[in-house]
């Protein structure tokens, strides 16, 4: 028999991604979420539309699918939202990952793959990169949810047997990315500067964040899925501004509209960058695409998809 997924946050960009290489390696995947995938997902994939803060709706399911394997990704992303709506924040990243956990745990699972945030919890560290070993110290309730959450997980873990993989990916860019939220800048910036619209910076794109293209994430997760359980920075250790994106990306789209600044945003950061070391130590992981090609072919994505508007 194959072996069985969970993968949540179908809808999104990053389990998106993660549903088709799951499939592509053989895996019976279940998808979970409230809304339905933005893209094709393949006709094997199993859709199944449900909010992860549904506890009794994710123990109904876990118990009928039984899976080997979840990862989850559903997640609120964004530091802004996370600043207006701390509730819907805590409730989504922090109550729902505890309760989806124990749930798991208790239909069996053996493994379990969270989806944290390198960017986030850090906060400002007084050295970059930061390391696993870095102070958690998060600036937004955002990176305090991803940081209480992991807590929650090692608790599961250590009282069911559960084995808890963490990812901490770093800023992850790539096709498919949405570009109408409030996060995901490459996204945004490659789908206004194709349409020829203002493009709006945050504070005066000094800000700098380390991005990690979404195969190299993809990867990152397969491996831990079946590697030893452990906690693991997700990045390439390479500091990229706003700015140099907002000079890229112009550049790639043929973009001639000056940039327009807007004040900073409360619960941004100024500099992160993490390092990937570990990851390698561990999981035998390291980025394999570049900052530019990831980015032309970011471009070339949402290029193809003003063709067919």
């Amino acid at each position: 028999m194959a072996p069985r997924a969970l993968v949540t946050g179908t809808s999104g960009f990053v389990a998106g991604h993660l549903v088709r290489r799951l499939l592509a390696d053989g895996y019976d995947v279940t998808g979970v979420d409230i809304k339905p995938p933005r893209g094709d997902l393949g006709d094997t994939l199993r859709q199944v539309t449900l909010d992860v803060r549904d506890r009794a709706g994710v123990r109904a399911l876990l118990q009928e699918t039984q899976p080997e394997l979840v990862i989850h990704a559903a997640a609120q992303a964004s530091v802004a939202v996370s600043m207006r709506e701390p509730r819907l924040d805590v409730e989504t990243n922090v109550v729902a990952t505890l309760e989806l956990a124990q749930e798991a745990a208790e239909a069996g699972t053996q493994r379990f793959i969270f989806f944290s945030s390198g960017g986030a919890i850090y906060g400002e560290p007084d050295e970059l990169p930061a390391t696993e070993e870095t102070a958690v110290e998060p600036k937004s309730i955002y990176g305090a949810s991803k940081a209480a959450a992991e807590l929650y997980l090692s608790v599961v873990s250590n009282q069911t047997g559960l084995e808890v993989s963490v990812l901490r990916p770093a800023n992850i860019y790539g096709p498919e990315q949405n570009p109408h939220g409030e996060a995901g800048v490459i996204a945004i910036f490659s789908q206004r500067m194709l349409r020829n619209e203002p493009v709006k910076v945050f504070g005066d794109g000094s800000q700098t964040r380390d991005y990690v293209y979404i195969e190299d994430v993809v990867e990152a997760a397969i491996r831990a899925s079946d590697g030893i359980p452990e906690t693991c920075d997700i990045s390439t250790g390479i500091e990229i501004s706003t700015a140099q994106i907002f000079e890229s990306l112009a550049r790639l789209t043929g973009y001639e509209l000056p940039v327009i600044h807007g004040d900073e945003r409360p619960g941004d950061i100024a500099q992160s960058m993490l390092d990937p070391a570990k990851a390698g130590r561990v999981w035998g992981w390291k980025p394999q695409v570049a900052f530019e090609d990831g980015v032309s072919q970011t471009v070339d994505w949402f290029r193809t998809q003003e063709a067919t508007r």
